[in-house]
């Protein structure tokens, strides 16, 4: 799948059959670009609604809270970085995103979780920002408006930051011990987790404004945390540029 991603407004989806997806808007959520993703390398072809804290018609709709959501047909709704997935491989398209052998299946969805599951990698990083964000003003972190919103939503309560901490640079370690020195993580064939790995890369090393545009105060967020988790594997920011490369859309639009 080539062509840029189609954002349509909300009554252009309503209207569409086949695959919707509702996203984030403003900035390179981890887990809405996943989604995107994940249906860009598998070439199923899907448009894009886009979601703000104030879009209460688009909630209406998919009867979600949350981003991203997958609407098939007339299919309840998918929230769930798993439950996409496999909406996903049901649909088909031109590869298969999961192992075909089952322990490397369990690895990928037991690693997959590590970086987009609640508790993972994605998770954390966004508990540290918002505790920055309210210890400092604004200075590091989100600004104080965002990381009050986002507090509620990610059950944030200050004793539990550097546990955050801590998974989070586990997290990176193992992505960086199974990735090693191979194209993918699982050797020569690409996976759901490729997708997730990069996808997350965006918010703990922003790429260039030209790559990633998004709103400055939500890039000054993510820039002030470098080093917060500590290093990011090498091998896994180099990844992150072969699958934008060769998979995935650049520059990022939200």
């Amino acid at each position: 799948m080539s062509k840029p991603t189609e954002f349509v407004d909300l009554e252009a989806a309503r209207a569409a059959k086949g695959l919707r997806l509702v996203v984030v808007a403003g900035l390179p959520s981890p887990w809405s670009e996943a989604a995107k993703g994940i249906f860009r390398t598998k070439g199923i072809p899907f448009v894009v609604v886009r979601v703000g804290p104030q879009d209460r018609e688009v909630r209406q709709w998919t009867r979600s809270r949350n981003a991203p959501v997958a609407m098939y047909d007339d299919e309840p709704a998918r929230t769930g970085w798993a439950d996409i997935l496999e909406l996903s491989e049901r649909i088909g398209g031109s590869r298969s995103l999961v192992p075909d052998g089952a322990s490397d299946r369990v690895r990928m969805f037991g690693l997959a979780h590590e970086v987009l599951g609640e508790g993972g990698l994605a998770w954390n990083g966004r508990i540290v920002t918002i505790a920055e964000g309210l210890a400092t003003g604004g200075v590091r972190g989100f600004p104080p408006f965002v990381a009050t919103y986002l507090a509620s939503r990610y059950g944030f309560v200050p004793e539990r930051v550097e546990l955050a901490k801590s998974r989070a640079k586990e997290a990176l370690a193992l992505l960086g011990d199974q990735l090693g020195a191979k194209p993918y993580f699982f050797g020569t064939e690409l996976t759901a987790l490729d997708v997730y790995s990069a996808a997350t890369m965006n918010v703990l090393e922003p790429m260039p404004e030209e790559q990633c545009p998004m709103m400055p105060p939500i890039r000054h967020a993510f820039e002030s945390m470098r080093g917060e988790l500590g290093e990011i594997p090498r091998v896994l920011l180099e990844h992150r540029a072969r699958m934008y490369a060769e998979h995935l859309e650049l520059p990022i639009v939200t």
